[in-house]
């Protein structure tokens, strides 16, 4: 129940759009092979597992071909992932790479991403597209702060001018994210403010945004001494909550919705908010990656 005028901004409608779009090119184009991404997973987290899962079937869906390598932690080293990828980058028959999080401890997350060929790293994490990012050029945008976005611009909440906080500095969610939001553009053009555990006072911070990005983790954390009046909220956290349902577990955002809700002008739930946009963009990279390297014009 949502009191008052608060709005719930449906990521999962967004998605459909963005999905529909997607595959509506692909039958358009009428290829001789369907575009293919590769899946790589370091182990059997039960999140990773399911992400990776959710991801397989939307590219089924929509007539993508999808990969699915699996490593043994106790076995694979960065040094042989790295191998595979290296392996994939020179297959043509695939267009686009992406690796799972997160990776063991011994295994650099950002080596392997810089493994992967510029052109085939649908997720954007590699230095070369981030960099790309930064100089405001066209190259693949992690698919989170891009799905944001995307939500902006369907319901129409332009951050040109308000202020922004965002709570993660991470290369998957904050720190592209703030570089998308102040680039020079309607959909940018914003003033940031990125937090993290070393911040202090935090209450204080979050409550002078007009935009408020939570994406650190901590389920229910933040409640109404977090929010000021009419803020734009929208949560990227989801943690897995052990209960008694079928599944034995419920998905939780970094937001204390009941309590945040009465307060802030809009918000995305969890689930069905940020995280089938994140599915949705990368099914639009990973059309994007294989029309380059197949020479169609982009």
């Amino acid at each position: 129940m949502i009191p008052h005028a608060c709005k719930l901004l449906q990521g999962r409608v967004v998605a459909d759009v963005i999905l529909n779009e997607t595959e509506d090119e692909l039958q358009r184009m009428h290829l001789q092979r369907p575009p293919c991404v590769a899946f790589l997973r370091v182990g059997n987290d039960g999140a990773s597992v399911s992400y990776v899962a959710q991801k397989e079937k939307v590219a089924h869906t929509i007539g993508i071909k999808s990969i699915l390598k699996v490593f043994d932690p106790a076995q694979i080293t960065e040094g042989q992932l790295i191998g595979e990828i290296k392996s994939l980058n020179l297959d043509t028959s695939v267009d686009g790479i992406l690796v799972q999080s997160p990776l063991p401890k011994a295994i650099d997350f950002v080596n392997v991403c810089n493994a992967i060929h510029p052109n085939k790293d649908v997720d954007g994490f590699g230095a070369e597209n981030l960099g790309r990012l930064l100089q405001e050029k066209n190259g693949f945008t992690p698919c989170t702060p891009a799905g944001i976005v995307e939500l902006l611009k369907f319901y129409n909440i332009s951050p040109a001018g308000k202020h922004v906080v965002i709570v993660n500095r991470s290369l998957i969610v904050g720190k592209p994210l703030a570089a998308l939001l102040t680039k020079h553009s309607i959909w940018g053009n914003a003033t940031v403010t990125l937090c993290h555990s070393h911040s202090q006072n935090l209450p204080q911070l979050t409550r002078q945004a007009d935009i408020l990005v939570l994406a650190c983790g901590k389920p229910g954390y933040f409640d109404a001494h977090f929010v000021k009046p009419a803020t734009i909220l929208i949560d990227v956290g989801i943690t897995r909550i052990s209960d008694n349902s079928p599944r034995g577990y419920s998905l939780q955002g970094d937001a204390n919705f009941e309590a945040v809700s009465p307060i802030v002008q809009a918000i995305t739930p969890v689930p069905g908010g940020v995280g089938p946009l994140t599915v949705a963009l990368l099914m639009r990279n990973t059309l994007q990656a294989f029309k380059l390297q197949n020479n169609f014009a982009t």
